[in-house]
């Protein structure tokens, strides 16, 4: 294993989260946390609830301002961009709890992922198309509300949202949050297949064995600092892993 700032080749890094800290208002939350994210791969960000993960999402995706340090991506410092910015540059995060417009059709939840966006009727439908191949159950389903979904039905959809804008890098907080065991295999099998056509991926997941499994890197998060990180099959066997769970709050 290496430390956070080791992770990766120069050359190949989607991603680069430099000696930040992030808080909110004088409460701080992170301190020091430095990740990086090579292009193409899984890259798993795990450790117990209130490690401070998702406001890690959450300062890369522009919603929280970084009082120390830089976020670079794609070659490009992001650290004060504001989140549509981000967004315009391919940055996409899905945050915990499926945060989609449950009164609107899946169709008008998929049609709100490219708002903003100039593109030909082809191009909508060459976008849309890749969604449904990826969850075919969106498809049969484009015409019910987003609310009468089941909630791995709902998870997909949030997933597929972010995919419309076909991002460079997407991140997904806790995707199976909440899911049957079954719904689970059909996530985890569609991040795989979104890897495999191109997407980079950095997931923060509840189910730590899971996210090990089909990640190339990961980094162990605790009580804000990060304590470890390295190639993803010597994490899972880590005594940092174990301590990262084992801690207190």
């Amino acid at each position: 294993m290496t430390m956070a700032s080791n992770a990766g080749q120069a050359g190949d890094l989607l991603l680069s989260v430099e000696d930040v800290d992030v808080g909110y208002g004088h409460v701080g939350v992170l301190e020091g946390v430095t990740l990086s994210v090579r292009r193409g791969s899984i890259a798993a960000l795990v450790g117990r609830n209130g490690a401070g993960k998702s406001t890690l999402l959450r300062a890369i995706s522009g919603l929280l301002t970084p009082s120390r340090g830089q976020i670079v991506f794609n070659g490009r410092a992001i650290s004060r961009d504001k989140p549509h910015a981000i967004v315009g540059a391919g940055l996409l995060h899905v945050a915990e709890g499926r945060r989609l417009f449950r009164s609107q059709s899946v169709d008008d939840n998929l049609e709100l992922g490219v708002y903003g966006l100039k593109m030909d009727a082809a191009g909508y439908q060459r976008r849309l198309a890749r969604v449904f191949e990826l969850f075919p159950v969106l498809e049969e389903k484009r015409r019910l509300p987003a609310g009468a979904l089941s909630g791995g039905q709902q998870q997909m959809l949030a997933i597929g949202q972010a995919m419309m804008r076909e991002p460079v890098l997407l991140m997904l907080d806790e995707p199976s949050l909440g899911l049957s065991p079954l719904l689970v295999d059909q996530v985890f099998a569609a991040i795989m297949a979104l890897q495999q056509a191109g997407t980079t991926i950095l997931l923060v997941e509840q189910l730590v064995e899971r996210a090990l499994e089909i990640a190339s890197e990961a980094w162990v998060l605790q009580n804000g600092r990060m304590i470890a990180s390295g190639p993803a099959a010597q994490i899972a066997a880590s005594e940092e892993l174990r301590a990262a769970y084992m801690a207190a709050h």
